[in-house]
C-alpha cells in the first residue's frame, strides 16, 4: 500500500482541491470541537499524511505537534510545506502499528488510519501504540470509516467507496481516490463494536462517538465518523 499513497502524495493537490471544502465545513471544525482548546498542548498527529493537520494544530499553539506516516514520500511533502510555510510542526516517518513511544503526548490524532488494519491483530496493535504515546487522561482522536455506509460503489465528493454487501469485520474494500490518473488503495471493513473493544482492550477507559458538525443537507451517511478515546 505505500506505493500506492507514495503516488497519492505526488497527486495531493488534486486531493486538496477536491475534499477541502467538506474538510473545512465539517472534518476540522468537529475535530477541533472535540479537542478543545490547542494552545499549550503537546499533540501526536499518527498517519498525518502531507501534514496538513499537524501543522494546523501547530499554528493553534501546540507546544509540540509531531507528524508521522508509513509514506516517506507523503512525509517528504509534510517537510517541504513547513519549510516554505513554517507553523512549528516536525515530521518523521512511522507506521502508527509499530511506531515506539515518541513522548507523552496530550492527544493523538488518528485520522483516517484505523480502516487500513489488516485484521484484529493489526487494529489493536494501532490502539496499543496511540495509547502507549498518550499521557494519563489524554485523548485519541479518529476519524474512521463510516461502516453504514451503502452498498457501494459510492462516491463521496469524488472519491470512491466500493464495499460489498453484508461485509464482515476484517473483509476487504477498495477506495479510489480522485487523482489524476485515480489512485485505488485497500482498505477493511470494521465495525463500531469491533473499533471499540480493539479500543478497549488496548487499555483505553471510554470510548465516545462525537457529533459531526457542519454535515451539508441531505448527507445522511457521512464518510467518516469521529470517535474520541481517553486514557484513564
Amino acid at each position: 500500500m505505500l506505493q500506492e499513497y507514495d503516488a497519492v502524495a505526488e497527486r495531493h493537490l488534486d486531493l486538496d482541491r477536491v475534499f477541502g471544502t467538506y474538510r473545512h465545513l465539517v472534518e476540522i471544525p468537529s475535530l477541533l470541537r472535540a479537542l478543545g482548546p490547542v494552545e499549550g498542548l503537546s499533540v501526536l498527529d499518527a498517519g498525518c499524511g502531507t501534514g496538513d493537520h499537524t501543522r494546523l494544530v501547530g499554528r493553534l499553539g501546540a507546544a509540540r505537534a509531531l507528524g508521522v506516516d508509513s509514506s516517506p514520500a507523503m512525509i517528504e511533502v509534510a517537510r517541504r510545506n513547513e519549510r516554505s510555510d513554517p507553523a512549528g510542526a516536525e515530521f518523521a516517518v512511522h507506521d502508527i502499528a509499530d511506531m515506539p513511544v515518541l513522548g507523552s503526548f496530550d492527544a493523538v490524532l488518528a485520522l483516517a488510519v484505523l480502516h487500513y488494519a489488516e485484521d484484529a491483530a493489526a487494529l489493536r496493535r494501532m490502539c496499543e501504540r496511540a495509547h502507549a504515546n498518550l499521557a494519563g487522561g489524554g485523548q485519541l482522536l479518529a476519524y474512521v470509516a463510516n461502516p453504514e455506509l451503502p452498498v457501494g460503489p459510492v462516491q463521496f465528493n469524488g472519491l470512491v467507496v466500493d464495499r460489498s454487501e453484508d461485509p464482515a469485520d476484517g473483509d476487504p474494500y477498495r477506495l479510489t481516490f480522485p487523482t489524476v490518473p485515480p489512485t485505488t488503495v485497500p482498505a477493511r471493513y470494521w465495525s463500531r463494536r469491533s473499533i471499540e473493544r480493539a479500543l478497549r482492550a488496548a487499555g483505553f477507559s471510554t470510548v465516545t462517538w462525537e457529533p459531526l458538525e457542519g454535515i451539508p443537507g441531505g448527507v445522511r451517511s457521512p464518510i467518516n465518523l469521529l470517535l474520541s478515546a481517553e486514557k484513564g
